[in-house]
């Protein structure tokens, strides 16, 4: 009898048991979290940005020393119980690191991450480049299987300052057509730690091409661009630009212009727009970049290319050309994607220094490699020896005294090792007067 007894305590006592493990795992499920590590966006003398996202909160605080900012959770702006956040802190002291937290009632806070802002000095640096990065999340996974994730861990490695994202970032499968599929997708991929993990690690600049916009090849008709706009800068701190998605920043004694080839994209007509060209021109007029990088997400220079390339649209990249020529721009390095290969093309134009255009991509989509009858299979604008049909990241290092800078291009696949290296010397890209 007392053997019975002690059995039935026995169960009684693992039925509360597991209702007060039910009830404790509950709560921690929906307890107010952090869920993906935060990283630093872009960076300049007086301003730091960082990408940080949270769950079951109601109001985030962010603040440094100086500065507290308030973030408050919207039903209809968010996807179930994630908020994303953009936190732009400006007025900044240079070249002073600031150690950013975060709290739920503003009165206990927990430390973030820290973020450095920018000088003058000139020194060494280097960054990382790379598109096309399928991330499978649910169902979408379908599409490629058993994808790996490794070339993040040694992107993670890397010495790198900093990482240029050149489009393709995430693939839009069957989510592209409405905002809470975009931010849904988004959030899924965030959620990785791999990817996660190498977004902490250094600083983030992103700018976007067709998969991550909306479907295979969109244009600028593409109906729900308003909408990927939106979820695009709440899940990359790129410098503030409102309106459009293209924007220049400065790193260093160089400078990067970062663009947008499809809001309002024509096809073979308009890739830019007059907008955007506009900009870029009298951007690169005033800039004293000793390289200036140009990003975009197609390919910009291959006269051989069978798919969408900057330099088929005659109108607007003579109309460029034409302008760096006339104001004797020079340094000028084009960096792209898309492609789902490596290589690096070289072009020779008249009255001109050589232009260059180093295209690396995939990170994890599916490479695909030049037939045999491609035009482009023999391309003469082609460096020999850069093609390289398989995941790869690219890494980008300036060197040297300032009166003698050189830049080097260095294609790195999916385990860390080194494919080839390209050196290109800053006094070789200057038009004569």
């Amino acid at each position: 009898m007392k053997q019975l007894n002690n059995e039935i305590m026995t169960s009684k006592h693992k039925k509360y048991y597991f209702i007060i493990l039910f009830f404790q795992l509950f709560n921690l499920a929906n307890a107010q979290q952090l869920v993906s590590q935060p990283f630093v966006g872009h960076t300049s003398k007086t301003e730091v940005n960082i990408w940080c996202m949270f769950k079951n909160v109601d109001t985030v605080f962010i603040k440094n020393e100086n500065q507290t900012k308030i973030f408050v959770y919207r039903k209809e702006l968010c996807y179930k119980k994630f908020l994303p956040v953009n936190c732009r802190f400006n007025n900044l002291k240079e070249s002073q690191s600031y150690n950013i937290q975060y709290s739920f009632n503003n009165k206990e806070f927990f430390p973030l991450i820290t973020a450095k802002t920018a000088n003058d000095e000139v020194a060494d640096f280097s960054f990382l480049a790379g598109s096309c990065a399928f991330v499978p999340t649910g169902f979408n996974g379908v599409i490629k299987p058993f994808t790996s994730l490794k070339i993040f861990h040694q992107m993670k490695k890397d010495s790198a300052d900093f990482m240029l994202w050149l489009g393709d970032n995430l693939y839009y499968i069957f989510d592209y057509h409405k905002y809470k599929g975009q931010l849904k997708r988004n959030i899924k991929t965030r959620l990785k730690k791999p990817l996660s993990a190498f977004l902490h690690s250094k600083q983030q600049y992103a700018i976007w091409d067709d998969h991550d916009y909306g479907s295979d090849n969109s244009d600028g008709s593409f109906k729900e661009k308003a909408s990927s706009l939106n979820v695009f800068q709440q899940f990359w701190s790129n410098p503030k630009n409102d309106t459009f998605n293209y924007y220049a920043f400065q790193q260093q004694d160089c400078q990067f212009f970062m663009l947008d080839d499809r809001y309002n994209n024509e096809k073979t007509n308009v890739v830019l727009g007059k907008t955007q060209l506009d900009w870029l021109k009298q951007e690169l007029l005033k800039s004293t970049g000793t390289f200036k990088f140009i990003g975009i997400g197609m390919q910009a220079l291959n006269p051989k290319s069978t798919l969408e390339c900057f330099y088929k649209t005659k109108k607007e990249y003579n109309d460029l050309l034409s302008f760096i020529k006339e104001h004797h721009i020079s340094g000028i390095i084009f960096i792209s994607g898309d492609r789902h290969h490596a290589e690096l093309m070289r072009i020779d134009e008249s009255g001109f220094y050589p232009l260059y255009d180093f295209t690396t991509s995939p990170l994890t989509m599916y490479p695909i490699k030049i037939g045999k009858r491609s035009k482009e299979y023999k391309n003469p604008y082609k460096i020999p020896g850069t093609y390289f049909p398989s995941y790869n990241y690219g890494k980008i290092s300036v060197s040297g005294e300032t009166e003698n800078r050189k830049c080097t291009i260095e294609l790195k696949d999916n385990k860390g090792k080194l494919i080839w290296t390209y050196e290109i010397l800053a006094k070789d890209l200057q038009i004569k007067k």
